[in-house]
């Protein structure tokens, strides 16, 4: 790839949330959080918490399979016994030491069916119920992180952490937890058995144990970056792919194809390369296990076979020494059979508690609000603010804005405007200054509360699939538990009426219980503003912000509106960020903003007869 192409390639266009194309957005899981795996595996553990009591019983159930198993081949080899010894002898067989031998088999084979099962199918419960709560945890997370978080993380990568990594996790929970401990019954029970059938031959036995155990610590070792660079890489693979279908329209219209397939295939081969070295050294412990432990069994059957030979050991008890030698080897085998398992679980058990471990908003206050008894006076005092701290965007703005006035607020891009009032709800802090609401400082108040007092309308009309009504009426100030059906109807078509959106919605047949698809995209671009508008209004919050939100309708569907937006705005404080001049020749107080700088304000008339910037804009035809 030539050097232009590399710049052109880090020039291509965010078709997402975030600031850059999935393929260089990071992924969540960072090289100084959650990377020790015992740390990673004791808080997996402690989700178990909740599920003590079942997991103890699932414990006892597994123990109970395993010592089951344990004592068949001793029984199998008393049965061998008891057929050699009546050879040479006039007595026969032993029937009823055999037919005692087998019933008591097949109780123990019924034991180790019913036990194995329940304790499954109890494992299985816990393991859904922590991989519940987890997700529960990150939901909670998603809504309790800054905003600035998803300025570097790509929603494809989001998405992988809680689905892919979390039923990763889950896989291995469900098989994996059973299984070690199943292993560490057997591998106790079976040596125990082995030592009271041949002492020697037992100690002979554990020479592999030490082996196993330095195999497996190398390849943990060589393997852990890898599946920890295969999940990363997984990540910004599906968030690649998102932005891909989501931004078609973007990628079609800047012929962005060969760029965008240029950055898939790099991805690809990332992940083919992590895949392959992941699988390469993970599938090395089943070959290289199974050399040792079946060069081990070799050296016991002959061992043994002279025992049998020179009499010091029993032909039964030789045969169920070979069976627990198998069972001895049987856990090592299962290990190193689902070591990629176990560690690709570890790996998304540290992406997933990486990301846990985001700090969250800083909630500076306790104080409650209420929507009701708020006026809406703003001010800010000498604010300072950056997204980046090289890169300074605020210096010691000031604004006062008395209640129930409407200010306008225009400007190039990139000038402030959004950020201006992103920083009054709260999505950043702000590094130094001070945001008053009626007097108090927005920090002393609970961030949910604050922003409580608010209704939003954005140039992105984010609607939900459902009917309409349900859209609208998700702006309804509910009660914690409540749920949609307690909004009026009443309410909700009052809200639609003054947003001008019910001339439309009373045009579908079901009217306001008109299922929406996924992104509205049975509906007009238009309609779909007029909707989050009714949304805005059906909250009738003492704060409404405006944000560019009459740019994706026609001159005629924003003539609808107008009526609607100033009495939406008529007694309440609300900030208007457009680009047409039609939305704010009637504010109060127009603010003009430039490279992070308020170097204008008055209202229309008086911004005109100075003749500065705004003047300039308007003369040529766009505000900005």
């Amino acid at each position: 790839m030539s050097e232009k192409e590399k710049n052109r390639n880090q020039e291509l266009p965010s078709l997402s949330r975030g600031v850059g194309g999935a393929g260089r957005v990071s992924g969540l899981l960072s090289d100084d959080k959650a990377n020790h795996s015992f740390e990673t595996l004791k808080r997996l553990f402690s989700e178990i918490k909740g599920n003590r009591l079942m997991f103890i019983f699932t414990l006892i159930l597994t123990i109970i399979a395993s010592l089951s198993q344990i004592y068949s081949p001793k029984l199998i080899g008393q049965v061998i016994n008891f057929i050699d010894e009546s050879f040479g002898t006039e007595s026969g067989l032993n029937w009823q030491g055999i037919g005692q031998s087998l019933l008591i088999l097949l109780i123990l084979y019924i034991v180790y069916f019913l036990a194995s099962y329940i304790a499954t199918t109890s494992m299985v419960s816990i393991t859904q119920r922590v991989i519940a709560n987890l997700r529960l945890k990150m939901d909670s997370k998603l809504n309790s992180i800054p905003l600035s978080y998803f300025d570097t993380v790509s929603a494809g990568d989001l998405s992988s952490l809680l689905t892919n990594d979390l039923d990763n996790v889950a896989n291995t929970l469900q098989s994996g937890l059973t299984s070690s401990i199943t292993a560490v019954v057997v591998m106790v029970g079976v040596f125990v058995m082995m030592f009271m059938i041949h002492p020697a031959l037992s100690f002979l036995t554990l020479i592999i144990v030490p082996f196993s155990y330095f195999i497996v610590k190398f390849l943990v070792k060589k393997a852990k970056p890898t599946f920890q660079k295969n999940a990363s890489t997984t990540g910004k693979l599906n968030g690649q792919i998102e932005e891909s279908f989501s931004g078609q329209d973007v990628v079609s219209s800047y012929h962005l194809e060969e760029e965008l397939i240029e950055e898939m295939t790099k991805l690809n081969e990332d992940l083919y390369d992590t895949e392959w070295k992941s699988s390469f050294v993970s599938f090395m412990t089943r070959p290289a296990g199974d050399l040792m432990l079946n060069a081990n069994y070799v050296i016991v059957s002959i061992v043994g076979g002279y025992s049998v030979i020179n009499g010091s050991l029993s032909l039964g008890d030789f045969q169920a020494f070979l069976q627990y030698v198998r069972m001895f080897n049987s856990p090592f085998r299962q290990v190193m059979g689902i070591m990629n398992t176990i560690l690709s679980a570890l790996a998304s058990a540290e992406r997933i508690y990486s990301f846990l471990d985001t700090e969250e908003i800083k909630e500076h206050g306790r104080d409650s609000l209420d929507s009701a008894e708020i006026k809406g006076d703003v001010i800010f005092e000498n604010v300072d603010f950056a997204y980046d701290l090289n890169y300074p965007l605020f210096k010691k703005i000031s604004l006062k804005v008395p209640e129930g006035q409407q200010i306008a607020i225009v400007g190039s891009t990139g000038a402030g405007k959004t950020t201006l009032v992103n920083l009054l709800m709260r999505f950043y802090d702000i590094q130094d200054g001070y945001i008053y609401l009626d007097g108090k400082d927005i920090k002393k108040f609970e961030t949910s509360k604050l922003r409580n007092a608010f209704a939003m309308v954005l140039q992105d009309t984010w609607l939900f699939e459902g009917t309409i009504g349900d859209n609208i009426a998700y702006g309804y100030p509910l009660e914690v538990g409540e749920s949609l059906d307690v909004v009026p109807r009443e309410d909700i078509e009052n809200a639609a009426r003054m947003a001008r959106a019910d001339h439309f919605i009373e045009l579908f047949p079901d009217g306001y219980d008109t299922l929406l698809t996924d992104g509205a995209s049975n509906i007009s671009a238009g309609q779909r503003q007029l909707l989050t508008i009714a949304r805005a209004m059906i909250k009738q919050a003492p704060i409404t912000i405006l944000d560019e939100a009459t740019s994706s309708v026609d001159t005629r569907t924003e003539a609808l509106i107008q009526e609607g937006m100033k009495e939406l705005t008529q007694y309440n404080t609300s900030f208007i960020i457009a680009h047409r001049l039609s939305t704010i020749r009637s504010a109060d107080q127009i603010l003009v903003m430039d490279k992070g700088t308020i170097v204008e304000t008055g209202n229309h008339e008086e911004l005109l007869e100075s003749d500065g910037l705004y003047a300039k804009m308007y003369k040529a035809g766009q505000a900005s």
